[in-house]
């Protein structure tokens, strides 16, 4: 769906981050004290509930989309490797 619209991952990570009232943690259903584990935990369910092999329906690609770049700002900021 990025595709089609001229955008791709490596352009909405930073942005999921910067833009106000879309907050990554919320995105994730996560309070920001969430500690390392939790946040991981939490990522790997809903990728596992939306991915389109694993059970995700038709239209959760964006939501899909979402998680990924949700869980990637969380990542920058708590610098994991």
């Amino acid at each position: 769906m990025l595709k089609m619209m001229g955008l791709d991952m490596s352009q909405l990570w930073p942005a999921v981050g910067q833009v106000p009232g879309l907050d990554p943690y919320r995105i994730l259903g996560l309070e920001k004290s969430a500690t390392d584990e939790e946040v991981r935990k939490r990522y790997h369910e809903l990728v596992r509930k939306l991915h389109p092999d694993t059970g995700g329906t038709e239209g959760t690609t964006f939501l899909l989309q979402l998680v990924l770049a949700a869980y990637e700002a969380i990542r920058r900021e708590r610098q994991w490797e």
